[in-house]
């Protein structure tokens, strides 16, 4: 039962559904990385590993340390709406503040509602740190602003702000040991609608609120059935 749920840590906590039933690789050929980590079959994440041997039922509280944004991959956007020879899309210091407000935030809120678990802010026995690291960024349109799209530029509509992959670590925070690792990717809204620097961060704040609640509810699963 315990494998079985550690299993539904990886296969399932990024994505929020399943293809079949995963299985975590075991025996002489099952793939294995880092300190333990067994590849789970069956996942509809990119790749997810697992420790089968980790007992979650131990942690309480939550280490939520910034949304890694040091080596992000921008997929730049195929239209462009911009003005000639100044369309490429890069991350700013103003934009990667406001992912990593936008993460702590949807992570805060989730992790501790309706008597979850305690977000610390230093390490310690019983807490496990959620270590996000954005991979890549695929936005739909140009960067709303003056050097990016035309002046006096007509209204952009696109199908949500574009998309976005992540990596989640989970790490027992005084051991420093890595427990499970998952990757995703999600996209913004499946309707047109206007695109703009507010309704880009609004898409952005539902992607990470998305991606806490799977978190928060794959954790309570967990430490209640093992």
């Amino acid at each position: 039962m315990a494998k079985r749920l550690l299993t539904l840590l990886a296969g399932c906590i990024l994505v929020g559904a399943c293809q079949g039933t995963p299985e975590v690789q075991t025996g002489e050929d099952a793939e294995v990385i880092g300190n333990n980590l067994h590849r789970v079959d069956n996942s509809r994440a990119a790749k997810s590993y697992v420790n089968p041997d980790v007992d979650f039922s131990q942690y309480n509280q939550v280490l939520l340390p910034p949304l890694v944004l040091n080596d992000v991959t921008i997929i730049q956007p195929t239209r462009s709406n911009g003005r000639p020879g100044n369309t490429r899309w890069e991350l700013t210091e103003d934009d990667k503040a406001m992912l990593q407000e936008a993460f702590r935030k949807a992570m805060t809120q989730k992790i501790g509602e309706n008597g979850g678990y305690a977000v610390v802010t230093s390490p310690g026995r019983g807490v496990i740190a959620v270590i996000a690291k954005l991979l890549t960024l695929a936005p739909s349109a140009a960067k709303d602003d003056m050097s990016s799209r035309a002046t006096g530029r007509s209204r952009v509509f696109t199908e949500g702000a574009g998309t976005a992959t992540i990596e989640i670590a989970f790490v027992d925070a005084q051991s420093g040991e890595v427990l499970a690792v998952a990757v995703d990717g999600k996209s913004g809204q499946s309707t047109w609608g206007i695109n703009n620097s507010v309704t880009n961060r609004a898409d952005i704040q539902r992607m990470f609120n998305a991606w806490a609640a799977q978190i928060r509810s794959s954790l309570d699963n967990l430490r209640a059935r093992q």
